[in-house]
């Protein structure tokens, strides 16, 4: 999830669509993001983090959050939706850019990801075996762009739909 913690004023309200970017893959883990992005709070839990935040927000801008729950995790799902409810922050949508690669390029990766022969980040058994395979196209892509198929790794392919040669 990707959470815009907004900029506030000097006196504790939201600044337009402008702040900072906290990613993770659950409300607690994009706490613990914003908890790291903040001074003097290394040694403190993400409790603590959360009371400082709220302490803060009444104490600056008269705002009163109302955090519930019982485990970090629930803590952290109530404070961001605190947050989203009162302006202070927004869900953003995922960026995951996929790699585009021709049809016959993505069918000889995807044989040898499906066959789980090899790991797929390494990239010349990967191109040997799209030759075995018959998959030519996949074998002279993927050693023509390297850095395109780690990122494809990483990030997934997706099938151009014009079918042009990368």
């Amino acid at each position: 999830m990707r959470i815009l913690i907004k900029d506030t004023t000097l006196d504790g309200h939201p600044l337009g669509d402008e702040g900072e970017v906290f990613t993770g893959t659950d409300p607690l883990a994009v706490v613990q993001a914003m908890k790291g992005a903040t001074l003097f709070s290394d040694h403190r839990g993400v409790e603590d983090y959360i009371d400082m935040v709220m302490r803060n927000a009444k104490m600056l801008g008269g705002t009163e959050l109302v955090v519930k729950g019982e485990s970090q995790e629930e803590k952290a799902e109530s404070f961001l939706r605190e947050l989203i409810e009162r302006g202070f922050a927004e869900v953003l949508a995922e960026e995951v850019v996929r790699i585009p690669v021709p049809p016959s390029v993505w069918q000889g990766i995807n044989a040898v990801r499906e066959s789980g022969r090899t790991n797929m980040l390494d990239r010349p058994t990967v191109a040997d075996l799209a030759a075995q395979m018959g998959y030519p196209d996949a074998t002279t892509w993927i050693m023509k762009n390297p850095k395109l198929y780690a990122e494809g790794v990483f990030r997934g392919f997706v099938v151009d739909p014009l079918g042009r040669k990368s």
